[in-house]
């Protein structure tokens, strides 16, 4: 089946898997929302055509000791759901591993130190384990080292979710919070040995750009949208795509890296092309998400658009990854793929 715009088709050698335009991504599910209220919004995604959910393995560490959580509570519940509604075969699942806790006696940071469980071969596959039980499947159909291990080579690391794949435990290998070259790497060092590649890049990504200067292997920089553009069987998951909540909750300040004047000015523009359209500009935001970024390379400078006039500029394959906490969220951001962008509102956004 071709992709539609409703659909993407993620690949990695000869594996293809087509999968949602939009992912939901359910950290909070199982975790800071209860049963009933998970329920709701799987049911409501399902219902409104989603095919495509996002979990891990640590989902629920963080809230140990103030919510009574525990690691894995997001996979147990989308596992129930699956179970009960009996729908495990008409979805795609993408869970993760890395970022859970090395220690469970200290808790678990996003900066150092971090205690994050790393991704040697041993781990990475210990903990597949328990998450297809928690899920209840036999293989998923995408599977992330959720935080760069610089402890490994990371031709180290590739060889490990290649033989995932090789072994039918996986479907399309990805890795997430990576810089733009170890995944280059990773990815050339899998095609040259004929195995496959990671065919999906999780990062956080919004209509901001970070503040100039600003290094991170956690956020998809110019560098990542020129690397995607060029690899057409690439694709980046953009997780935040709303700025952490900012352009749904808009009194909320804006984070350091992206506290710079580009942003007001990014920002100034959704809101006046969401006015115009009639939609908010959280879908506006999710609508050029879904688009995907034009390659840094064929950007216009300034009001000059004869480079888009001459040649299509090449567009990084992308997908959102959005989160809720109630069904009206839900379906606020779902109205993104209602959402037309005319090629005005395109190259003004891939030119701010």
């Amino acid at each position: 089946m071709n992709a539609t715009p409703q659909t993407r088709t993620l690949r990695s050698g000869t594996n293809t898997l087509e999968v949602s335009a939009v992912c939901f991504g359910i950290m909070n599910l199982g975790v800071q929302l209860g049963k009933n209220e998970s329920y709701a919004l799987l049911d409501r995604y399902f219902e409104a055509g989603g095919r495509f959910f996002d979990t891990a393995n640590n989902y629920g560490s963080w809230t140990e000791d103030t919510l009574g959580t525990q690691a894995g509570d997001s996979e147990r519940m989308l596992g129930s759901w699956l179970a009960d509604r009996g729908v495990a075969d008409e979805v795609v699942v993408a869970t993760k591993s890395g970022a859970g806790k090395l220690e469970q006696d200290r808790p678990l940071r996003g900066d150092g130190p971090t205690n994050f469980e790393g991704l040697s071969e041993k781990t990475v596959r210990t903990e597949l384990a328990g998450s297809l039980e928690r899920l209840g499947l036999s293989k998923v159909g995408v599977y992330y080292g959720h935080v760069d291990d610089r402890r490994l080579p990371v031709t180290e690391i590739a060889d490990t979710f290649s033989a995932l794949v090789e072994e039918g435990l996986v479907t399309i290998p990805g890795l997430s919070n990576t810089a733009t070259w170890r995944l280059a790497v990773a990815r050339e060092h899998s095609r040259r040995a004929g195995r496959p590649e990671f065919g999906v890049w999780q990062q956080e990504h919004s209509i901001y750009w970070p503040r100039p200067g600003l290094s991170t292997m956690t956020v998809v920089d110019t560098e990542g949208i020129d690397y995607a553009a060029q690899e057409p069987d690439l694709t980046i998951a953009t997780y935040s795509p709303n700025q952490r909540g900012q352009l749904v909750r808009p009194w909320l300040a804006t984070l350091p890296p992206y506290d710079h004047p580009g942003s007001v000015e990014r920002l100034r523009l959704v809101h006046r092309i969401a006015h115009e359209l009639g939609v908010t500009a959280n879908q506006v935001a999710l609508a050029w998400h879904i688009a995907g970024p034009v390659s840094q390379m064929d950007r216009p400078a300034g009001s000059d658009r004869a480079s888009l006039e001459e040649l299509p500029p090449r567009r990084a394959a992308m997908l959102p990854v959005i989160g809720a906490s109630s069904v009206e969220q839900l379906e606020e951001s779902l109205g993104a793929l209602a959402v037309t962008l005319s090629d005005e509102h395109r190259a003004a956004l891939d030119a701010a």
